[in-house]
Order: C-alpha cells, then structure tokens, then sequence
C-alpha cells in the first residue's frame, strides 16, 4: 500500500507540469483515488473511510490544484531564468549587432530621460523639507488667464474668511536682493524673501537649528527685525557654527537677529533659491518702494503670491469655490482696487501659476526626442526581424520538436527586453551627463534659481516603463513573424520566402527615414529661425554694452538721496578711459518692463478699464544714446528734467499710434495714476519720440512704451548701461567706481547686453541643439537601415543576380536595381516624413520668427540630404552585387 501510495504521488507531481491542463490534473487525482478506494475495500474499509483516508493523505483535489498552479509559476520563474540566459549568450555572440542596438537605444532612452528629468524638476518635484506637500496649493489672481499677485490686504482677508483650508501663507514670488554687512565694509549681495509668520508653520517645516518664523512673531510693520537662514547659506557664510541663533547681521544697514536655520535641501516650494528669510511685516526695510510700507497697506499693489494647505478631505475644487466666493465678495467691497478679477486655485507646483509656456517648452522637446527613441525602436525592430530571418532554421527545428507558439515568443521578447535593459543603463548614465550640460546652457538671470536635476526614483520608474513598453512594442512583431515560420518549407530550404517579413522590414526602415527627416527638419527650422533672429532689427544696438544691477535702497538710499547718487554714478561713469555712452534705467530692452497706469485726455481707456496700462520705464538722460534708439522727434531728456520742474515724457513711434494717430506728439499730456483714488495723477508732457524697441521678445509687435525720467520718478533698482569704445568687457571697472562710491552697495548681476538679449533665444537654441545633435543620429539610423534592407537584399537574391549576370547583366544595370529599391525606402520615407513635418512646424510657428512653418529652403535642403544619405547607404550592397560569381551564385543557398 505505502509503495503503491509513492506510485501515486509520484504520477502525481508529474500531472502538475505546466504542460498538462488544468482539468486533466483534475481527472488523474480523481483517479488515484478511486484506485485507492478500491484498494481499502478489498482490505474491508468503508468507502467513505477510504475517500477520508485518500484526502489525508494527498490533501484533496484542491489543494492539489493549488500546489499545481505554484508549479507553473515556479515553472515561468525557471523558464525566464534559462531564456536571460541564452539571450545573454546570444548578444555575446553577435558584439556589433548588440553594441549598435544599444547604443542607439541610449541615446533614445538617454535624451527621454533627460527631458523627463527636466519636466520633473519644474513641474512635479515635491520640495524638500515641506510636509505632505500633495495638499498644498497655489493662489492667484486670474488677470485675463495669467496667474498673477495678490496684495497683502487681500490676502489678510482670504486668511480669516477662508474654512476649507488649514493655513494661508503668503511670499514674495522671486528672492529679493539685500545688503549683507555693515557700514564702511564692502557687502556682500545676497537673496532673501519675505514670508508671513505662519510660512514655516503651514509647510510643516522643522528647523535643523533655533527656532523658525511662527504665530509668536508680531505682524506689525517693522516690528520683526527677524531672520531664518537657509541651511546652505549657514554652511557657507557661517561655516555651520550651531552659536549663530541669537547674533545679529546687518541687512540694508538695519540691525535682524537670527533666529533660526532651515533643513537641508529647503528652498521653499518654488524654483527661486535664497538665502535666508524675514517677516512680510520688514517690508519697509528689505523692499524697493516699500519705505512707507505700500506693500502692506495698499490693496492696489498685487505683490504677494499666497500659498494654502488643505483641510484633510477638501478637494481643490471646493477651495477652489469658496475662494471664488471671497473673491466676489472683495470684488463688491473693495471695487476700485479689485476690479472683478476672480481667484484661480492650482496645485503646488516648483513654477507657480500659468504653467503654459514652460509646459508647451518641454512637450516640444519631449516630441523631439520621441521622435529619436522610434528611429532607435524601428531600427532594432528591423534587426531583430533579420535575425529571426537568420534563425529560421533553428526557430523551424524547435518548432518541429513541439515547442508552443507563446513559449517561443517569450523567448524572442527576452532577448528584446534584455537589449532595452541594457539601452536604459546606457540612458541612464547619458542623461546624467546631459542634464550637467543643460546646467552650462542655462543664461545668466538675476534671479538665482535652484532646480534639482538629480535622477530621482520618478524619473528611473519613468525611464524603466519608457524601455519595457518600448521593447514589447519593439520585439512583439518581430517575435510573432518569426513564430509563423512554416516548419516543412524551412527544413527543406534554406531561402526565406516569408514576403511579410520584407515588406515589414522596410517598413520599418520607411518609419525610420520619416522620423529622422521630421528631427533634421525641425533642426532645419531652429536653425533658421536664428538665422532670421540675427537679421531683426531690435530697435537697439546690444553690442559692447555692459550692464551692471544695482538697489540703492539696500545701501539706505531714499527718494531724496537716491536721484542725486544716480546721476553722480552716471557722470562718474562717462569719465572713465574707454568709455562711449553711460546710463542707468529701470529696465531695459529685453529685460522687462514697468506697468504705468495712464491717463490721456480726450481718450477713453478700453471698455471696464479706468486706465490706459502701458509699458514704460524710468531713465536717465543719454539712454537713447547709450542703446542707439533713434529720436525721431522732438528731444532727449537732459539736466534740467529734475524734480520740481515740468514733468515730462518720451513716447514710443507705437504710443503715437495709438493715441494720436496723424498728429504731432510734441506738447501732448499724459497723465501718470499713482494708484489713489484721493490724490490726483502727474501730468507729463510729450517732449519725444523714440523709435519703436523690442522689450519682451524679438520680433514682437509694437506696443505703446513710455519713458519718464529717472529723476522725476524715482526707483531704487536700476541698470547701469556701459557702452565701451572697443566693446571689451567693463564689469571691473563698474564694479570698482561703485565700490568707491559707496562700499555698501553691492552689484547685484554683471552680464552684458548681448547675453541679456539672448535670454530671448533660449529656447531656440535648445531646441536648435538638441534636434540638431539627435537629427545626426537619426540620419545615421536611418542610413543603418536603408543599408541592412539593402544587403538582405543583395543576399536573398544571390542566385537571381547571378543568373542575371551569367546571361549579361551589366554592372551598371545590377548596381541600378540594387539602388532602386534603397533609393525608392528613402523617397517613401522622406515624404512621409516631410508631410508629417509640414504639419508639426505649425505647432512650432511661435518659435520661429516669422519663418513659414513649410519653409521652402529647408525642406528641398532635408529632401536632397536625405536622397543623397540613401545613394551613400545602398552604394556597397550595389558594388558588392556587381562583383557576385555566377558559378558560386547558382550553388548558393
């Protein structure tokens, strides 16, 4: 009984090979108990007590089944086991073949990464040392679809009205330039930022040292002298001395204690990195134009970005509605400050508010290296189907000794996957290397910024499910075209007569080709379009030009002092050896603008408007001069324009357009709002015309600009413009004149105006590089393709060419024919791929200054390259053809 017993187990364990169906396992243990109940009825037991018995001893069918559906899976684990590890022999033994593939899968999967890291860190990245940031959210005014500021009047309303949210914070959205130092010794410029004392308290940050801003803290303007020290900024300019909480530094000459030190990595929840921070309620001290503490009590000056964190359980939509209900109810208390603007609610994001432009940004270069991972999917795909084309006879044989359908196409997919495996590594460290060359490509902005490029475990995950979809994309239609082999004619012939599998091959190589035409097509465009950038007039000349920021109001300077030091600055400047022209200016082309609220007698502002809002900026006099902005009427300004004269103005050709179309500007008024409804405006009069700059973007449209003097209307921060005889950097030279005049006033950035202006080419010049760089590598896919479809053809028909030749075929006839069909893949390709291109350069017309989207010039250039590419790739095949022997040709198989 026992021995018969072990019989039974035995037979068993072996019903449980995944080869058998589920059911059949079924029927055998159900057999082997009826042969056991049989057996303990001839030894005088019940039935019932031999089933009992039976079940003890096997422990049922059920469990039975169930140790059978643990063998199969153990059986999947070894299979996958035994196929990683011939697919691990077989690239061994075919080096070029694996080298080529993944490498071309690096650098597919390497600049998808890169971008995916990019997205990440301006998009997604949770900020460090912020608690459960998935319920913070961003609050905006929602100005005509942009995310704008709030006043900090508004945002003390929002705080004590609004019920679904734990806490409101508010900051200043970019770092503000300070002072540190004190009088008489050079300061040093650093970057810090006003928060509201519940900042900290609402992130749920905890400090690394001290104590950090809270409810404890008073409110009151000026009655927090009270600084936080970013961790680095301790380590670096403390050297990490854990005494600091408690001593005092000298910020804009005024006396804060530190109280505190973040945690490492914390930057707060946006891309701006400072250096420490102070209590809103300091405004009056670290802010321009904040001496009578306008930014805290005026509610027409938007200033502040507010942040929230949600109550458990309230979804961003009811914030969202009950924010839109202050709104409206601030909207009717408040009517002439807030002018019916609604409130938009956005989860927190390193970039807060209209994401659209940086957003539109990254899928432009997310389509881009798509685009070079599908020439690298295709170009694998098309080898793979010539290896399967190679292994017919092994693949017949297995077939032949019983091997199922699914169970060979596992195999194939494992070697696919095991060559994306090896392309993500490859990725990997490429994108390493490319985000430190993003880093170098970033301009130089006066604003510090701190974005993390680290390959995070988003960015891996990310990477990884980008190579297994991938590969499964890219081995399925080799896999199951080569799991149709037809077992009896592959045994009895070596020659491959699957015309599927050709025609799939070339087309993939057609997928290829259009590919690769839309990258060097778009290159094509980038290319062009700063090519045409070169050639527009700006309105001004940006070269030899220097260009140093300063603040007086860091060095104490006020509205009485600051003027006369500008122009003290300006003539010391004009002295200096080398020097043609010098100014300072609130702004400057290409680096922004000042919106001025005006008034034109006689004119209407636009329908629910009070004013007119225009552009402008506050100069000093010889500003035309030093950017070469032609006058084309009327006079600069000069000494005499000065406080307690006539107020006067300079207009754009532009502003003239819209004011006072056919009539002479000279003489005419403006009147500049200052934002009271009590006091009235200034009047200005026109005494010029300027013609019309760029102060946005290149090739933008004219608009209104006003100029007003920097002497009638003060501002702290402004730009010190250099115009050197020879051009030679002059960054030195300002720095040492200001150093001198006054050491607490530190330069906040040195650049020069040609760097300011290409801040403007940025994205063009990325997307110029890098459809440039992967435009090369998917042209020469493209070129490995045309020439393996060529070579396997000059291979299959071996016997045919030499037959031809035998009966006197020339050369040239044999190299016309080879050359047809490589030639007839490129053709195919590029109009596939010009029309596809012709229709992705209208996504791209932003980018482009004015060039056509279907530029005639670059797209013959594409076509002729890309024919000339397929002569280059089908010229060996065609000679190797040419010298086939007929003899050795009709022994061929």
């Amino acid at each position: 009984m026992i021995s018969r017993s072990r019989q039974w187990l035995f037979r068993l364990k072996n019903a449980m090979w995944p080869g058998q169906a589920e059911s059949e396992l079924g029927r055998e243990v159900r057999s082997h108990l009826d042969l056991l109940e049989d057996e303990f009825r001839r030894r005088g037991l019940a039935p019932a007590d031999a089933r009992a018995a039976a079940h003890r001893a096997f422990g049922g069918i059920a469990q039975a089944k169930e140790l059978h559906r643990d063998a199969r899976s153990f059986v999947w684990i070894d299979d996958a086991v035994r196929d990683l590890r011939q697919a691990t022999r077989l690239l061994r033994r075919s080096p070029l073949f694996t080298m080529t593939a993944v490498l071309s899968l690096a650098i597919g999967i390497g600049a998808n990464t890169t971008v995916f890291t990019l997205a990440n860190a301006l998009l997604f990245a949770a900020p460090i040392g912020v608690a459960s940031p998935n319920r913070l959210i961003d609050i905006g005014r929602d100005d005509r679809g942009s995310f704008n500021n709030l006043s900090y009047p508004n945002y003390l309303d929002i705080r004590d009205r609004a019920t679904t949210l734990e806490g409101i914070y508010a900051y200043l959205p970019a770092g503000t330039p300070m002072s540190l130092g004190n009088s008489g010794i050079v300061a040093e410029r650093i970057f810090g930022n006003l928060v509201t004392s519940n900042y900290f308290t609402v992130l749920g940050v905890r400090p690394a040292v001290g104590r950090l801003l809270d409810v404890r803290d008073n409110e009151q303007p000026g009655a927090s002298p009270l600084v936080v020290l970013s961790y680095g900024f301790w380590v670096r300019r403390f050297n990490a001395d854990p005494a600091i909480v408690g001593r005092q530094v000298q910020l804009n000459g005024q006396a804060f204690t530190v109280i505190g030190v973040t945690p490492a990595g914390f930057q707060g929840t946006n891309v701006i990195r400072v250096d420490l921070w102070t209590s809103a309620s300091m405004a009056g001290v670290v802010v321009p134009k904040a001496g009578n503490l306008s930014l805290l009590n005026n509610r027409a000056i938007n200033s502040f970005f507010l942040g929230a964190r949600l109550k458990p359980g309230v979804s961003v939509s009811q914030a969202a509605a009950e924010l839109e209900t202050i709104a409206g109810d601030l909207a009717r208390e408040y009517p002439s400050e807030n002018r019916g603007e609604r409130l938009r609610v956005m989860a927190s994001a390193p970039i807060p508010g209209n994401l659209l432009p940086v957003t539109g940004f990254l899928v432009l270069l997310l389509g881009i290296v798509s685009l070079v991972l599908l020439v690298a999917c295709a170009n694998v795909a098309g080898i793979l189907l010539a290896r399967a084309a190679a292994r017919r006879r092994e693949i017949a044989v297995r077939l032949a000794m019983g091997a199922g359908r699914a169970r060979l196409v596992r195999q194939l997919l494992t070697e696919t996957i095991l060559l994306f495996g090896l392309g993500a590594i490859g990725g990997l460290l490429i994108a390493r290397e490319m985000t430190s060359l993003l880093v170098l490509l970033m301009p130089i902005i006066p604003i510090p910024i701190g974005v993390g490029l680290a390959l995070d475990g988003r960015v891996i995950a990310l990477t990884v499910g980008l190579s297994l979809s991938a590969a499964l994309l890219s081995g399925l239609v080799p896999a199951l075209q080569a799991s149709r082999t037809d077992v009896l004619s592959t045994l009895k012939d070596a020659a491959d007569g699957s015309l599927g599998r050709v025609r799939l091959r070339r087309a993939f190589v057609v997928g290829q080709v259009s590919c690769s035409v839309i990258l060097v097509l778009g290159a094509g465009l980038f290319l062009r379009a700063l090519q045409r950038a070169a050639t527009i007039d700006p309105g001004f000349d940006p070269h030899g030009v220097e260009l140093a920021l300063v603040d007086l109001s860091l060095a104490g300077y006020s509205d009485t002092t600051g003027p006369p030091f500008a122009k003290q600055l300006v003539d010391r400047l004009r002295a200096l050896p080398g020097v043609q022209e010098a100014t300072v200016a609130t702004t400057l082309p290409m680096g922004g603008s000042w919106r001025l609220r005006l008034t034109v007698p006689g004119i209407l502002p636009p329908a629910g408007q009070r004013f007119w809002e225009v552009n402008g900026s506050m100069v000093e006099s010889r500003y035309f001069a030093t950017l070469r902005i032609p006058l084309v009427a009327g006079r600069d300004f000069s000494d005499a324009d000065r406080g307690g004269t006539t107020s006067v103005a300079i207009v754009s050709e532009a502003t003239v357009g819209q004011f006072w179309p056919g009539q002479d500007p000279i003489g005419k008024v403006l009147i500049l709002e200052n934002g009271s409804n009590t006091s009235p405006g200034r009047s200005m009069v026109v005494i010029g015309v300027a013609h019309d700059a760029n102060y946005r973007s290149l090739g933008e449209a004219p608009h209104p600009f006003v100029y007003v003097p920097l002497q009638q209307q003060y501002s702290p921060q402004m730009m010190i413009a250099v115009r050197t005889a020879h051009g030679e950097r002059f960054a030195a030279e300002i720095r040492s004149l200001v150093t001198s005049l006054n050491p607490a006033l530190p330069i906040i950035t040195a650049q020069t105006f040609a760097d300011l202006t290409a801040v403007a080419l940025v994205p063009q010049r990325i997307a110029a590089s890098v459809s440039s760089t992967l435009g090369l590598v998917g042209l020469l896919l493209a070129a490995i393709g045309i020439y393996g479809v060529s070579a396997y053809m000059v291979t299959s028909r071996t016997r045919e060419i030499g037959i031809r030749i035998a009966l006197g075929a020339r050369p040239a006839t044999v190299v016309a024919m080879v050359l047809r069909q490589g030639i007839s893949l490129a053709v195919i390709g590029s109009a596939v791929g010009l029309a596809l291109g012709a229709a992705a350069g209208r996504l791209m017309r932003a980018f482009l200054f004015g060039i056509a989207p279907v530029d005639l010039v670059t797209f013959v250039a594409v076509a002729g390259t890309f024919v000339m590419v397929g002569l280059a790739a089908c010229y060996v095949p065609a000679r190797r053809a040419t010298r086939i022997d007929p003899i050795e040709a009709l022994r061929y198989e």
